[in-house]
């Protein structure tokens, strides 16, 4: 067994005690990063979207890819409050193109130029719009009348 100097012995000492140090260091900075939602692309059925959009830095980093998305629907009650769909399905003649649970305030989807149903969902009750998507993003506001879509 090989005998370590008081040199050495005082240097495992010290690692030892500062990795300890550092692991019972406060994480505030870390935790206030991580518990910031983080904006992802989502896909469903091969289409991808980006759904959210209820504070301030989520909606300037989805209006930064805003290009890169020709549908956003934008949902809120008719006050202008902003609001959420229970679920929205957009279809392509009978075809489900996509599908997103809580959807909003913000959805932005990429999809191909055509033509578009989109169903919105709010409590219990469905609601219906026609969109035709061209090679430029269109926005669609959609106000609900329904007072507990809020």
């Amino acid at each position: 067994m090989k005998k370590h100097t008081p040199a050495v012995l005082t240097l495992i000492v010290s690692l030892v005690a500062a990795t300890t140090l550092l692991a019972q260091a406060p994480t505030a900075d870390i935790d206030a990063v991580t518990a910031t939602p983080a904006l992802r692309v989502q896909e469903s059925a091969g289409v991808q979207y980006l759904n959210g959009g209820a504070g301030d830095e989520e909606r300037n980093a989805m209006r930064a890819l805003r290009s890169e998305f020709p549908l956003q629907i934008v949902f809120s009650t008719r006050s202008g409050a902003y609001s959420v769909a229970q679920q929205v399905r957009l279809l392509n003649g009978d075809r489900q193109v996509v599908a997103v649970n809580n959807a909003g305030p913000w959805l932005m989807v990429k999809v191909p130029p055509g033509r578009y149903t989109v169903e919105a969902e709010f409590a219990g009750g469905t609601q219906r719009r026609t969109v035709q998507v061209h090679n430029a993003p269109k926005t669609v506001h959609w106000a609900t009348a329904l007072a507990s879509a809020q």
